[in-house]
């Protein structure tokens, strides 16, 4: 685990990164990837005597570059200088550079690329350490006074002794007075002792060199120094350490900000994939092994809708917390999306080891946690893959994993999964179908299309059944049969199942507004609309703002709403909208496992009989004993029946000696978009309507 890991339990928070940005001596500039100035803290705005109406305009780079050059800030233009102000992404040529300005300002720019694209540049006002540097040269005495103002320490290095004179400054600073060279080396950061090693041998080669390490002051407490140095002939060197902690300390709040997620500290997504291919290249060049973990917090929704999102984002810091003290040091932890975390484990031997681990996890994840007294659970399903037995791409690696995650979900949920070559292709259909219509919902494709539901007794029409059709750009119009899927996607199923919602109330206001007769319209809503309790709330609010009576507007849905751990948020709901005035029918009846006692405890006005007893009812003895049955019980609770997919005149005739209320099929019509309904309506006459002796009545 690396210290960012370690440290993930204390995010840095924007109100933090705030204070620290206007307090730093440096002036700090971050770039995003776009190219636009997305922080300048005042002390920026000061060394580089910024106009505030321009840094209110939310400037890009290239804006402040070009206000630059217009007030002769850079002096002569020349394609040096043009290097070193380019920016083009991530790509600055320059990094690091030195530049005074027009009123004598000397500035010391730095530049650090960021893992998404962007930079970060500060500006440091060096005017004080070019003068102690000159100084240097010029007079002990200067460099004394120079010194005394600044927050840096002047030595000399006597090679053959290694002995170094230091500044009378430098007890405070360094905690150590002129003395061996291995005073300053003692205190020096073990992994950064190396460093200065080097740095010494760059000074004896190039003449001059700089760098930066890690120091302890005598307190104990580390801090940066920047150490500069010149060879003055073959026996001495001079140089000087600058206290650097507050600049660092800035850089380490915007590099966190930029690579962690602010919630619960954890890597974030940009972090996440520098470090898998990181672990990957490690693994491949030492042939150990890397483990990839996809987790999925189950009906994490269902908490932060029942109990809020204060809720949530605590369970999501607990989770976080748990999960880092379940890994090695090793090893990376992080949050990749709302409830979606990922966990590289390195130096595996085989799959079986990471495939341990992951259960261990599953289990250790279901203990119940503590909100204010009230305990609550959930549960974590996990998606796993591996290399070198699965994919070397990251990309690809992370399919893997996500594909395994699917599998975890749909076989059950609360268990870890390894992936399998032989379900990808599938998944990877089902992945591409979600993809689809996120985009599809997005660009609104998506549409009713309407099949009339017609009286047995009449003929006349008595009402409509919206089905969801997609407009699909390139692939033609499509029915659920492509795009059905989805429907066990929660958020998917919710967010086409409220569009569906909002389509089909415009299209009754419209015909209510050309005063036309069309009776109840039926949506369609899946099993997972009904894990959100404000369901019921949303769809009255929807009539209520098309100013649609509840009472034309009817809701179908499956037996299996009745049915797992939802039966009760369904009951809930489904008897708020009935209150309101919202029919509500049974859909497919008799293919699932709804009972009698289902049919006492939910308000249910309608019942639909499946097409699959319909389409040979006329030949098949049982089939007609069942659709007999289903209407005799629906007649004898007062609920209404409506059969499915009949296409034919025997069809319509059977069912409506059976007693069957209502029929809907390609008999009567196929679906229709919305614009074609009045015409239906005006148009519309029951001749296919049998008789009680099979003819045909008008």
């Amino acid at each position: 685990m690396t210290t960012e890991h370690k440290a993930q339990s204390f995010p840095v928070d924007s109100a933090l990164l705030n204070a620290v940005l206007e307090h730093v001596d440096q002036g700090i500039l971050m770039v995003d990837a776009n190219g636009y100035v997305a922080v300048c803290n005042q002390r920026a705005i000061d060394l580089l005597g910024l106009p505030s109406d321009l840094m209110r305009s939310n400037p890009s780079f290239e804006d402040v570059k070009r206000w630059q050059l217009e007030q002769g800030e850079f002096g002569a233009v020349t394609e040096t200088l043009l290097r070193a102000i380019k920016y083009e992404g991530i790509h600055v040529e320059i990094l690091d550079y030195e530049r005074q300005r027009p009123d004598g300002t000397v500035l010391e720019v730095r530049t650090n690329r960021l893992p998404n694209g962007g930079m970060v540049r500060t500006f440091t006002d060096i005017t004080v350490r070019k003068a102690a540097e000159n100084a240097i040269r010029v007079s002990e005495e200067r460099l004394r006074l120079a010194l005394q103002a600044s927050r840096m320490a002047v030595w000399e290095l006597d090679l053959q002794t290694q002995w170094v004179d230091r500044s009378e400054n430098s007890l405070s600073l360094l905690g150590i007075r002129s003395g061996p060279v291995s005073d300053f080396i003692d205190r020096v950061h073990p992994d950064d002792q190396q460093k200065v090693t080097v740095f010494w041998h760059a000074v004896m080669s190039e003449g001059i060199n700089a760098t930066e390490v890690r120091y302890l002051t005598p307190d104990g407490k580390p801090t940066w120094l920047s150490l500069r140095a010149e060879r003055k002939d073959e026996h001495r060197l001079i140089g000087i350490s600058f206290d650097i902690a507050d600049r660092k300390a800035a850089e380490e709040a915007i590099w966190r900000t930029a690579n962690h997620d602010p919630l619960t500290g954890l890597a974030n997504r940009a972090l996440f994939q520098s470090r898998l291919e990181e672990a990957l290249r490690h693994a491949e060049a030492s042939r150990s092994g890397v483990g990839l973990l996809l987790l999925d917090l189950d009906d994490f929704k269902d908490i932060n809708d029942t109990l809020g999102h204060a809720v949530g984002d605590r369970l999501l810091q607990e989770i976080a917390l748990r999960l880092a003290n379940l890994v090695r040091e090793s090893d990376t932890v992080a949050r990749v999306g709302g409830d979606e975390f990922a966990i590289i484990l390195t130096g595996i031997s085989e799959v079986s080891d990471a495939t341990t681990r992951a259960k261990a996890i599953v289990e250790a994840l279901r203990a119940p946690l503590q909100h204010e007294g009230q305990a609550f659970s959930t549960t974590v399903s996990i998606g796993l893959a591996a290399f070198p037995e699965h994919h070397r791409d990251p990309v690809e690696l992370m399919k893997d994993a996500d594909i395994a995650l699917y599998r975890a979900k749909e076989q059950g949920r609360s268990r870890a999964v390894v992936y399998s070559s032989a379900a990808r292709e599938t998944i990877e259909h089902r992945v591409t179908i979600a993809r689809e219509v996120r985009e599809g919902l997005a660009a609104q494709q998506f549409r009713p299309d309407y099949q009339p539901k017609v009286s047995l007794t009449t003929g006349q029409i008595v009402g409509f059944e919206a089905l969801a059709r997609w407009q699909h750009p390139t692939k033609r119009l499509l029915t659920p049969a492509y795009f059905g899927s989805i429907f066990a996607d929660q958020e998917l199923s919710m967010a086409l199942g409220e569009q569906m919602v909002r389509r089909v109330a415009a299209d009754i206001r419209s015909w209510l507004d050309q005063d036309l007769d069309f009776g109840r319209v039926a949506v369609n809503l899946s099993s997972s609309d009904f894990s959100d309790p404000r369901l019921a709330a949303r769809i009255i609010r929807i009539l209520e703002e098309a100013r649609i009576h509840p009472e034309y507007f009817e809701i179908e849905v499956t037996e299996t709403v009745f049915l797992g751990r939802r039966t009760a948020t369904a009951s809930f709901i489904l008897n708020e909208l009935h209150r309101a005035g919202v029919s509500i029918a049974l859909d497919d009846f008799g293919t699932g496992f709804a009972s009698l006692v289902h049919l006492k405890q939910f308000p249910v006005d309608h019942i639909k009989i499946d097409q699959s007893f319909v389409r040979n009812l006329t030949s098949d003895r049982s089939d007609a004993a069942i659709v007999a049955a289903i209407v005799n019980l629906g007649h004898a609770m007062g609920i209404h029946t409506t059969a499915e997919g009949v296409e034919n005149i025997e069809q319509a005739k059977r069912l409506r000696e059976a007693g069957c209320d209502f029929a809907q099929g390609y008999l009567y019509a196929k679906p229709r978009p919305g614009a074609e309904v009045p015409k239906t309506i005006q148009t519309w006459s029951p001749v296919r309507n049998p008789g009680p002796s099979g003819s045909v009545s008008v």
